[in-house]
């Protein structure tokens, strides 16, 4: 679980600055391809500091380059240097939305991206300077959308395989299955509750903490008189740039249809991506690192709208 205790309060309170530095959910670009099934892959990754899977990319054969694997964000993106480095031409630009503004970015186009034996052709990517990734880039939905993929956060592990070739799931005992509704790679559950209020909640791998919006924090309110942890604000950063002010609030409990968080901190912010993604007219969260390293493996499964997990072993212990 995540106290206060567990995030830097320098990160998120100092200098009467900010930076609890969030990833991005990044709107989709103008233009774009649609990429062929990949094969079956377990691919190796490892975490950044803050817990994020990340995995090695070549690109064009080059490399590897270090990737933070997003399910929040849309496209995928590329560190300004990174694409210096590979010698890739500057094309058109692509609008893309961060978490605290929208900017307008080159382009470069990837002939081809590898990630162990899976390749990707012709990938086209925005290009935003290292100071705003702090990584070599992103993979977004245009990589793993209408794919089965499992993330190992034990382990750090990432499989990946075309949605088709996953039969029906019959989850165990540590196990669950939540079927989710969306559209282009946005799946949204919407069996969720958040200390017994309704909300809907999408999953956000690149982020390092759950924000839900004020429609959510209102209902909390009327629901059981819930209050802010503190009076002040703590400033949200993007890969965009700028920021987006939002205030702490504890949780006693999450329940995302059978799996559940308790004790946790959750940011109470109105970023763009809930209008992104269709959701800011209802109490909505995405649900960040935080949380998800509290299982084994999680599912996602772009195709069949599903989303499978298995719980931590130990979660089941501390539950026995």
């Amino acid at each position: 679980m995540t106290s206060l205790g567990d995030i830097s309060r320098r990160r998120l309170l100092g200098s009467g600055a900010a930076g609890l530095a969030l990833a991005p959910a990044l709107a989709r670009a103008e233009t774009g391809t649609r990429l062929p099934p990949p094969v079956v892959e377990n691919i190796q990754g490892g975490a950044d500091a803050q817990n994020r899977l990340t995995v090695d990319a070549y690109l064009n054969e080059k490399g590897p380059y270090r990737f933070v694997v997003d399910t929040g964000a849309d496209r995928s993106v590329i560190a300004e240097d990174v694409a210096t480095a590979l010698g890739l031409t500057l094309g058109e630009d692509m609008i893309v939305q961060g978490i605290a503004r929208e900017v307008t970015a080159k382009s470069v186009r990837l002939d081809h991206l590898r990630l162990d034996r899976v390749t990707i052709n012709s990938l086209p990517m925005p290009v935003l300077p290292r100071s705003w990734l702090g990584a070599d880039g992103y993979f977004g939905l245009d990589v793993i959308d209408r794919q089965s993929v499992t993330f190992n956060f034990q382990d750090h592990q990432m499989h990946i395989q075309p949605s088709r070739q996953v039969g029906d799931w019959v989850p165990m005992a540590d196990q669950g299955v939540l079927r989710v509704s969306g559209s282009n790679g946005r799946l949204a559950a919407l069996n969720c509750s958040v200390d017994g209020v309704k909300a809907a909640a999408f999953v956000d791998s690149g982020a390092q903490i759950s924000i839900g919006n004020t429609k959510l924090f209102g209902a909390l309110q009327r629901h059981h008189g819930a209050q802010y942890i503190s009076q002040e604000e703590i400033q949200i950063l993007g890969v965009t740039g700028g920021s987006i002010p939002g205030r702490l609030a504890s949780i006693d409990r999450i329940m995302v249809g059978s799996l559940g968080f308790a004790n946790s901190v959750l940011v109470i912010s109105d970023l763009p991506v809930f209008d992104t993604w269709d959701l800011g007219d209802r109490p909505a969260m995405f649900i960040g690192m935080n949380f998800l390293k509290q299982t084994s493996s999680f599912t996602i499964d772009y195709g069949r709208k599903e989303i499978r997990y298995e719980i931590a072993q130990l979660r089941l212990a501390s539950r026995a």
